[in-house]
């Protein structure tokens, strides 16, 4: 039987998923607008602008500015506006110093308790990443990367954990985009990924922690090389 960690009546709650509201729909259209820069850190948001451009009124705009702002993706000043948060190098290194020993957990849960849709799920995924790499496509790679950490977490059975690191991520993947097209190990990213992978389908949960906690840290380095204080605000 697949493991879900919960009695049976609790399992159905988390497995039937409830369409978003309007306001759970603003939230993840504008995250997904300030994750990719679209709306770049420290600018100020036309509230006006984002109702029309999303076909959403004002309440629900609102009440996501405030998951927003509870996300630390948002700034709400009152009387002078909204803006989005600036990118903190200290805040990424604190999100660093924490999420890889997360990740490596959500790997390890992975591994012993992943279904055979799980893994399969995860190979798919694999093999996709190896179709962008050939053809050069970082911004759908980096998209498929966040499909593969989703999924990784999905796989841990531990809805808890996906929350937590679920902020994390969105807070540390500005960063992805800010400085797409300088960060060189996409290649090498992808293969540890197969590793973990690999390790899951064996139930080796102390080799999938490994990997995936060098992953992420593997990936801090180069970052914080790379950060453009003029762009990014820190």
């Amino acid at each position: 039987m697949p493991y879900n960690g919960l009695p049976r009546s609790l399992s159905r709650a988390y497995a039937v998923e409830a369409p978003p509201s309007r306001s759970e729909q603003a939230d993840r259209q504008i995250k997904e607008r300030i994750i990719i820069l679209k709306l770049p850190p420290a600018s100020i948001i036309n509230e006006v602008a984002l109702m029309a451009e999303l076909g959403l009124g004002r309440t629900p705009i609102r009440e996501a500015f405030q998951r927003l702002s509870w996300k630390d993706l948002v700034v709400i000043l009152p009387r002078r506006g909204i803006y989005v948060a600036e990118i903190n190098l200290n805040d990424l290194r604190h999100i660093f110093e924490i999420r890889h020993q997360l990740k490596g957990s959500a790997a390890r849960f992975a591994a012993e308790r992943a279904t055979p849709e799980d893994c399969t799920a995860l190979h798919k995924l694999l093999a996709d990443s190896h179709e962008l790499l050939e053809s050069g496509e970082n911004i759908a790679l980096i998209h498929l990367d966040r499909e593969f950490h989703h999924r990784l977490v999905q796989t841990s059975h531990n809805p808890f954990l996906g929350d937590i690191l679920g902020r994390l991520y969105s807070l540390s993947l500005r960063l992805w985009y800010a400085s797409l097209g300088t960060v060189e190990h996409l290649r090498e990213a992808v293969a540890e990924h197969r590793r973990v992978v690999e390790a899951i389908e064996v139930d080796n949960g102390e080799t999938g922690e490994a990997v995936m906690a060098g992953h992420v840290l593997g990936f801090q380095r180069p970052l914080e090389q790379i950060i453009n204080p003029t762009i990014l605000r820190i």
